[in-house]
């Protein structure tokens, strides 16, 4: 969601140098999609205000609305401090702006900001490219789970890193790989670090088998996995973004947050929603009986990626 601001950073100051300060998993992304001239790995708020402060940077835009990421740019003395005033956070800022309600989709929420700078933002969708060394770590994970990477292949991500109530049922994921793989497709299950129990759980309601890939891939490789597939299935969640960001068609299923706010953008997308009473409320537990993922069928699925695919695989 941050590389539109970037590009707009970017192409309002093309000669300034532009760095990134993030993890080193989101690192991998913003390295390869080229805005930034070079990323500073995050160690621990002291730490990160030692870089920062050593590398005499002028201005630090605050992407995050956090209290702490504010604080790291003031003891680097950083002279520019630029962010939403959110989160008690305003003393710490050098130019303060008020962030308004959100109400349309997640890449415009830093619009305002850039505006206030009189950077105009940039409209188009997140784009990563698919490095050579991250395919070459991605292609033996399919070659070593049978899969021909050249062939019709469909990955399905059930993960979501916000919590249970983002996650369509893992056996409803194993069905829907049984009918992908009677329509001629290769077909895999993608987790994260993690996640592996719940990719267990999905291969092993299938009948048919379904590999478990990706809990040793970064972010970058799994965009590069991703490439290889002719259609990602998965939850309001990370991997899809970066399925989409890639160019990969995708089918999303939305249960307790909302479409309209981080639907993928940039590739052909399905939108499974059912939208029940309580949608969408943004919940970690549900109090309920989970009806928004539950009534979405493994046949509107399988429709959703026929759709998508075609009359060929």
């Amino acid at each position: 969601m941050a590389l539109p601001v970037l590009r707009a950073i970017r192409r309002a100051h093309p000669d300034d140098p532009l760095a990134i300060l993030a993890k080193p998993g989101p690192a991998a992304l913003f390295q390869a999609e080229g805005s930034a001239d070079s990323v500073v790995y995050r160690s621990g708020l002291l730490g990160d205000a030692r870089k920062l402060r050593e590398s005499g940077y002028s201005e630090a835009w605050l992407l995050p609305n956090s209290f702490r990421s504010a604080l790291a740019p003031w003891l680097a003395g950083i002279p520019e401090r630029i962010g939403y005033d959110t989160d008690r956070r305003g003393a710490l800022l050098t130019h303060r702006v008020q962030r308004q309600p959100p109400r349309e989709h997640q890449l415009r929420d830093y619009d305002a900001l850039l505006r206030s700078r009189a950077i105009e933002p940039d409209r188009e969708a997140p784009r990563l490219p698919v490095t050579a060394k991250a395919l070459d770590r991605a292609a033996p994970a399919l070659d070593g789970a049978g899969l021909d990477r050249d062939g019709p292949l469909a990955l399905l991500a059930p993960g979501a890193a916000f919590g249970w109530t983002k996650r369509w049922p893992p056996e409803s994921y194993g069905a829907l790989g049984d009918l992908l793989v009677e329509r001629g497709l290769g077909c895999a299950v993608v987790i994260g670090p993690g996640e592996e129990s719940l990719g267990a759980g999905a291969a092993a309601s299938a009948r048919s088998r379904l590999p478990v890939l990706g809990p040793d891939l970064d972010p970058l490789e799994l965009v590069a996995l991703f490439s290889c597939a002719r259609v990602v299935v998965g939850n309001d969640s990370g991997p899809v973004h970066l399925a989409a960001a890639a160019g990969v068609p995708v089918v999303v299923l939305f249960g307790p947050t909302d479409p309209g706010r981080t639907a993928p953008t940039g590739a052909p997308a399905r939108v499974l929603d059912r939208y029940v009473f309580c949608s969408p409320c943004f919940l970690r537990k549900c109090p309920y009986g989970h009806e928004c993922m539950r009534e979405i069928t493994v046949e509107m699925a399988l429709r959703a990626v026929e759709d998508l695919l075609g009359d060929t695989p």
